[in-house]
């Protein structure tokens, strides 16, 4: 998404004490001054009503690679709580620790942290004494969001439409908008370049080897990419990416899929796929072993 500063992050407060209010503040890598907090809502019933801290390993990354990688991140974070939980019971949202908002400044903001990566420092209300979080509510927070990127792009709020969890945009500025919400080109040149190229990894089985993860963040559909080759017209212009991936959605089943394609989806809240920006190579047998095991 927009903006996903986790490796950068080395500690911080959030304060929900208030009713529908959470502030608080961060320290970054990169940054010269503390983030400071001022947002509309609620913590989800695990941790409602509580002041808690996060900690992170952002004082272990270099301050070049930090300070170019949160260049533009702004140190007054005014706007909206998205899911914010600790992923302790009741698990109304995520069962890990997850951290989101939306940000005036810098649009949607996530951090996905590890349980002993979060403390609480005092008592969250009873969770039988909470409502939990109004799923309405957080979606029209996502489609406010999505039209406001939408008018980034220079599209009209007119031609964009929300309706529920999702929003349809102009065919032609699908891409662009999409790669203004996930915050990144889902598959860059440099990643293309280093893909092997199609047909180069047949009859290897479960050998072949799966250099890129793509996922969409709101539902379970995951693509791993092994191998790829662009798509030409008449002209010689490339104008699409042949992909071949292990796909799992209802099932796990190999086959291909056009990039183009891709980066028009949108999952059932109207989020991007993106792509794995952790993710290591592997191969399909260590991915899924049930496909191989005859082998």
């Amino acid at each position: 998404m927009a903006w996903r500063p986790v490796d950068y992050l080395v500690e911080g407060e959030l304060d929900n004490s208030t009713n529908n209010k959470v502030t608080g503040w961060m320290k970054f890598a990169g940054l010269d001054k503390n983030v400071v907090f001022e947002l509309e809502g609620n913590f989800h019933r695990d941790i409602r009503g509580a002041k808690i801290q996060l900690r992170g390993d952002g004082e272990s990354v270099d301050n070049v690679i930090a300070k170019k990688s949160m260049k533009g991140f702004s140190t007054f974070q005014k706007g909206k709580v998205g899911d914010m939980t600790a992923g302790l019971p009741p698990q109304d949202y995520s069962s890990m620790p997850y951290y989101e908002w939306y940000s005036d400044d810098n649009g949607r903001v996530v951090l996905e942290l590890d349980t002993d990566q979060v403390e609480l420092l005092t008592q969250p209300i009873p969770a039988c004494e909470s409502d939990p979080i109004d799923g309405k509510q957080q979606a029209e927070n996502m489609a406010e969001f999505l039209n406001n990127m939408a008018e980034v792009v220079g599209i009209p709020k007119k031609h964009a439409i929300a309706l529920g969890n999702t929003v349809a945009v102009e065919h032609a500025k699908k891409v662009i908008a999409n790669d203004k919400i996930r915050g990144m080109k889902l598959l860059p040149k440099k990643t293309r370049e280093e893909l092997p190229p199609l047909y180069s990894q047949d009859g290897k089985g479960g050998k072949q080897v799966a250099y890129v993860k793509l996922f969409t963040p709101d539902s379970n559909f995951t693509y791993w990419i092994t191998e790829g080759g662009p798509i030409q017209d008449e002209q010689g212009k490339v104008v699409d990416f042949h992909l071949f991936a292990l796909v799992e959605g209802f099932t796990r089943e190999l086959g291909y899929v056009s990039l183009n394609e891709l980066e028009e989806v949108l999952g059932p809240m109207g989020l991007p796929i993106e792509r794995d920006l952790y993710w290591k190579p592997k191969t399909l047998a260590e991915i899924a072993p049930e496909l191989f095991k005859d082998e």
